[in-house]
């Protein structure tokens, strides 16, 4: 089964019902597409690249997550917001990011969705972090505050930490953040006040001192070359991780097999135990009923042995049948 979406869907919930084919179920992934199967909510195996199949008798998985990996680009603005002087300040946010946990994404951000979309997650991150943290703090500040570079630089970082937290958690990585905030000018009047949008400072304004351009462009490459770096380093754990899963499953089987092999052949050596023990008794009887009738043995000692004979083969043979 190949994945059919649109550029803005993010990953996709398909139950095994759904799943076309009779005796294999089977799954390509293209590109930076990763194929999660889950049972009951937790995640069992994930395959990243070309076909997965998948016997359809199976009792492994319940459902199917289709996941795209891929870089995405959020970009949305937050309009009117008011601040303690009653003049409000608009926010435009571009969030560059990629899931890199799978099981924290399916668990914190899918959830029981059936669809992910790029919405769902600009409207997560306006909810849990800007509406309940970031905002707050914005909101019992003037829009002269605004004016300040250092000021926008705080707030900037700020909502960079808090995004990044959320992400966090909801297994995707923050490659890059920038926000740019709309500020109204205090010369105009309120009704007709004119909003300029400040941009992030430039390059030149944060080079360090003693750096020209061409050192700071250097500086960047550096840095996103040794995101490159890390970035790769994580799929491969993450692979590693995968194969590791599956090792331990294997594993896992194994011992479980082993087990009900010792169960079973315990169970088994009980049952013969039980058994010669059944066949002593009955033998046992057999002698006292000799004796008995040999009068070697009174009436009432005959009476008090078959009573404790009949009790101990009963007991005995109920447990043989529940075996």
């Amino acid at each position: 089964m190949a994945w059919k979406r649109d550029k803005n869907t993010i990953a996709e919930r398909f139950m095994k019902d759904e799943l076309p084919g009779f005796l294999t179920k089977e799954f390509d992934a293209k590109g930076d597409e990763f194929v999660v199967l889950e049972k009951n909510g937790e995640i069992y195996l994930e395959r990243d690249h070309g076909t997965l199949s998948v016997s359809s008798f199976t009792g492994d998985f319940t459902d199917i997550l289709m996941v795209d990996k891929s870089e995405k680009t959020l970009e949305n603005e937050i309009k009117s917001v008011f601040l303690s002087d009653g003049r409000s300040i608009g926010m435009k946010l571009t969030i560059k990011f990629r899931i890199f946990n799978s099981d924290r994404f399916s668990k914190n951000l899918m959830g029981q969705r059936k669809r992910l979309f790029l919405d769902d997650v600009w409207n997560e991150v306006v909810s849990d972090v800007m509406y309940k943290k970031i905002l707050p703090k914005l909101q019992k500040k003037p829009a002269k505050d605004f004016a300040s570079g250092d000021f926008r630089e705080r707030a900037r970082a700020d909502i960079e930490t808090g995004v990044k937290k959320k992400f966090r958690g909801w297994g995707l990585m923050l490659i890059s953040l920038s926000t740019n905030f709309s500020v109204p000018d205090e010369h105009e009047d309120a009704e007709e006040e004119e909003i300029k949008w400040e941009e992030p400072e430039s390059a030149e304004k944060h080079a360090k001192p003693g750096m020209t351009l061409e050192d700071e462009a250097e500086e960047l490459e550096k840095e996103r070359l040794e995101r490159e770096v890390a970035m790769e380093l994580e799929k491969k754990q993450m692979q590693k991780d995968a194969e590791d899963a599956m090792e331990a499953m294997e594993l896992k089987d194994i011992q479980e097999r082993k087990k009900a092999l010792r169960e079973k052949e315990a169970k088994e050596d009980e049952t013969d135990k039980l058994a010669e023990e059944l066949e002593s008794l009955k033998r046992a009887k057999e002698i006292t009923e000799r004796k008995f009738y040999k009068k070697e043995l009174s009436e009432e000692s005959f009476q008090r042995m078959m009573e404790d004979f009949e009790k101990r083969i009963i007991e005995i043979e109920t447990r043989l049948r529940k075996k």
